[in-house]
């Protein structure tokens, strides 16, 4: 049996707001908590092909530092990690109230393409107005 292929989101505020993503070989897992609590969440099957389009998505994920860590010490913030490891491609990258240049524009079309999957796989559960909420975080 080959690699597990593994993809990890999470983002959001241990008290208020939390999303988590996840997809092993090919299933994948949205939950969400807190202020979130009471949103649809979704578990699915989704191709070979909806996996590697993440990994074009978080391509520039590649260039990022391991662990952005915010140097002020705040204790109550808003964290993320993204992991991503599929035919031989491994990326991992996280950080507490610090940022890559870039992330708002990866995490954007990142969001959008999840988005995408949740809408084609779960239609009958799938909340345009959530989805509002899940991209605004």
């Amino acid at each position: 049996m080959g690699e597990k292929a593994i993809f990890r989101f999470d983002r959001g505020a241990f008290f208020s707001v939390q999303l988590n993503y996840v997809i092993e070989n090919l299933h994948f897992m949205m939950k969400a908590y807190n202020d979130f609590h009471d949103m649809q969440c979704f578990e699915f099957d989704i191709t070979d092909e909806d996996l590697q389009e993440i990994g074009t998505i978080l391509n520039p994920v590649k260039n990022w530092k391991s662990k952005y860590t915010n140097p002020d010490g705040i204790l109550d913030g808003f964290g993320w990690e993204i992991e991503y490891r599929y035919k031989g491609v491994k990326i991992k990258s996280e950080g507490y109230e610090e940022y890559p240049a870039d992330y708002e524009e990866v995490v954007k079309e990142l969001q959008e393409y999840i988005e995408t999957l949740c809408k084609k796989y779960a239609t009958d559960q799938y909340k345009e107005d959530e989805a509002e909420e899940r991209m605004r975080l």
